[in-house]
This record gives C-alpha cells, structure tokens and sequence, in this order.
C-alpha cells in the first residue's frame, strides 16, 4: 500500500526508489544540466530532512523569514505582475528580474513543482528555494552561463547546506573549460565564499517587497558586494 499524497504535486516514495531516482537523477543532472526535471529530482531526493530542518529553523530564527514561513508567500505568474516589473525604472531590483526572465524567455512559473519533499514543514523551504534561485543570480550579478551557474552553486551550497548545490558546484566546476575553471580558482571562489559567509541568510530574505529599490540597495541590505573583475 502506497503512502497518501500530502499536498497535490506529492509523489510518495519508499526509501529505496528514493534512493534509485536519487542516484538516476544525478548522473543525468550532471551529464546533461540542461534537464531541468532531473536538476530538481536530484535537488529534492537528496535534501535530507536535517538539512531542510537546519534552514527552516535558520529562517524561524529571523524576523522577515520567520514571517515568510507563516503567510507562505509565492513567486508565480499569479503573483508577480510581469507588465508592472517591465515598467520599473532601470536598475531596480523588479526592472532586473524582469530583463532577466525576458533574457532567458522564461517564467516564475516555468520551474517544476516540488514533488519528492515528506515533510509539510519543509515543503515551502525547498519551494521558496526554487522560486528564488534566479533572484541570487540577479544579487550576485552573476550570468546564467555555467561559470555564473556554479559560482552561484558554491553560493548557495555554503548558505544552504544543499547537498544538489554542494555536488553541483563541485562536479560544475571540473566541467569548466580550463580558462573559466583558471578563474573560478583565482577569482570566484575566494569572492563567493566571503559572500556567502558575510551575506544575510538569503532564505529569509523577501525579495518580492523589494522590487521598487535599486539593487545596490538591495545588495547592501544583503551585505553583498559584487565582484570587480
């Protein structure tokens, strides 16, 4: 007898066929990192329940995040108007996330929805990380090219705790052209980890009432500063 479903996009599992779409999903992930369906299977089969209790309980712990796991918020086609970010003035954190989804000719909606996650308290940890993964990019002002992908990986992996951000970082990284993994070495990494290190908690930040401020302001809110290369 299957487990019951705990929320609509719930896919039970046994521990073992966790372990069997765990290990799948992640030489698929790292082979190919174009396939965003095994990116996230991986991403939540390996998100052990200690490492999504430590940020849930280090979002409790701050006032803003402690707020956005009580209301629960969503970053979604339903709740970000698209016409009103596109009219923002340039530099602003909404005028950035929005040039960055037109570049990228995406959506909030276009990542998948949590499937994998048994736990009801961490399920809108792993989804507000899914739903704010592009807003770290725009903070970090890092590309969506694959250095920019694993700088932000490393990011997140020291942040988080993530085991999918620690491997893809790590296994992104050797994947580099030996140019891009020269800078990596010499360049980003030093940076990144002093970011992540120094930087608020980015989980317990809300992002969608900032929208309005330039994000240098943003940035110093963060305690981030952007690499001068």
């Amino acid at each position: 007898m299957s487990a019951p479903k705990l929320y609509a996009s719930h896919v039970p599992l046994a521990p073992l066929s966790r372990l069997f779409l765990g290990i799948g999903s992640a030489v698929t992930a790292i082979t190919d990192p174009r396939r965003g369906d095994m990116v996230a299977a991986m991403g939540e089969t390996t998100a052990i329940g200690p490492v999504l209790e430590n940020i849930r309980k280090r979002m409790d712990s701050d006032i803003v995040g402690k707020r956005l796991l009580e209301e629960k918020p969503r970053i979604s086609n339903e709740t970000i108007d698209r016409k009103w970010l596109a009219d923002l003035p340039e530099g602003t954190l909404g005028k950035h996330y929005s040039n960055f989804l037109d570049r990228l000719n995406t959506s909030p909606d276009a990542r998948p929805a949590v499937k994998y996650i048994n736990d009801l308290d961490h399920l809108y940890v792993m989804q507000r990380y899914r739903e704010t993964h592009d807003f770290t990019h725009i903070a970090l002002e890092q590309k969506t090219n694959m250095l920019g992908e694993v700088t932000v990986k490393y990011f997140e992996g020291i942040q988080y705790g993530l085991p999918m951000c620690v491997s893809g970082g790590i296994f992104g990284g050797a994947r580099l052209l030996r140019k891009h993994r020269q800078e990596l070495i010499d360049k980003y990494l030093p940076w990144v980890v002093e970011q992540a290190s120094n930087a608020r908690f980015f989980m317990a930040f809300d992002w969608e009432n900032h929208f309005e401020k330039q994000l240098s302001e943003v940035q110093k809110e963060l305690n981030v500063v952007p690499l001068k290369l």
